[in-house]
């Protein structure tokens, strides 16, 4: 087992850009001039290695380049399991960083903000667009929302979207919301108390729900669910998965 170790310490070394991702890692794929991180890599419980290159090297290319015997490296034959994000995504990434750092604080005049009366809150804006910070569990930053004067919101393209969220406010182990949109989310913060996560889309309410649920287990989470039949699924769907809540205007529905 310590020589299995040591193993896996020297193939890090030998890589660069290498970082974790889910079970597994990314780095710069020593088979070509890779410029952002496209090798997604995981190692077995019994010590083997799995690869794969998501710009399209051969996995004998990685093998040799790495100067490994094929005994202990296999091709990943489903990179999915692996959980590594692709280039482009990656990209995005490096994109939502850079557009995020050189923004600036929300106006409080910005007409988005005067038509919900609302708080911008932790919001940056470039532009006459707002920008909504979209992040994963860890804090990393992966993408942003952009919402225009008029309301209308995109994301960066190519961007991760899937259980990234925004939290208004701070979370405890006694209530929490998780609402769709920003102004729903900022609304139920200012009139409640209560830190609200933002999940940005219907369908992203149970990945959401499940990342809130694994960090705060024993508080009482509650879905500030959109009325309209994509809301009432997604956030039903999520209360039943997490043993919470669903407020909707006038009425709470329980989950448990």
């Amino acid at each position: 087992m310590r020589q299995k170790k040591n193993n896996i310490a020297d193939l890090l070394l030998q890589l660069s850009g290498v970082r974790r991702s889910g079970g597994g890692w990314i780095a710069r794929c020593p088979a070509h001039d890779d410029k952002a991180p496209s090798l997604s890599f995981t190692i077995t419980e019994s010590g083997r290695l799995l690869a794969h290159c998501f710009s399209g090297c051969s996995f004998e290319e990685i093998r040799l380049a790495l100067g490994l015997s094929g005994e202990h490296f296999f091709p990943s034959s489903r990179t999915t399991e692996i959980g590594g994000p692709t280039p482009e995504q990656i990209g995005t990434q490096t994109k939502a960083d850079r557009l995020w750092k050189t923004s600036w604080p929300a106006n409080p005049d910005h007409p988005y903000i005067l038509k919900k009366k609302i708080k911008p809150h932790q919001l940056r804006h470039i532009g006459d667009s707002l920008l909504v910070p979209m992040q994963d569990s860890s804090g990393d930053l992966w993408n942003l929302q952009f919402i225009g004067p008029d309301g209308r919101k995109v994301f960066l393209k190519g961007g991760r979207t899937k259980s990234l969220f925004t939290v208004i406010g701070e979370p405890c182990e006694g209530r929490i919301y998780i609402a769709e949109g920003f102004a729903t989310a900022a609304t139920v913060l200012e009139l409640t108390g209560d830190a609200c996560f933002l999940a940005f889309s219907a369908s992203n309410l149970p990945p959401v729900a499940q990342v809130v649920r694994r960090s705060f287990p024993d508080a009482e989470i509650v879905l500030a669910a959109d009325a309209d039949p994509a809301g009432e699924r997604y956030s039903e769907e999520a209360a039943r998965a997490i043993n919470g809540l669903v407020a909707y205007a006038g009425r709470v529905i329980d989950g448990r």
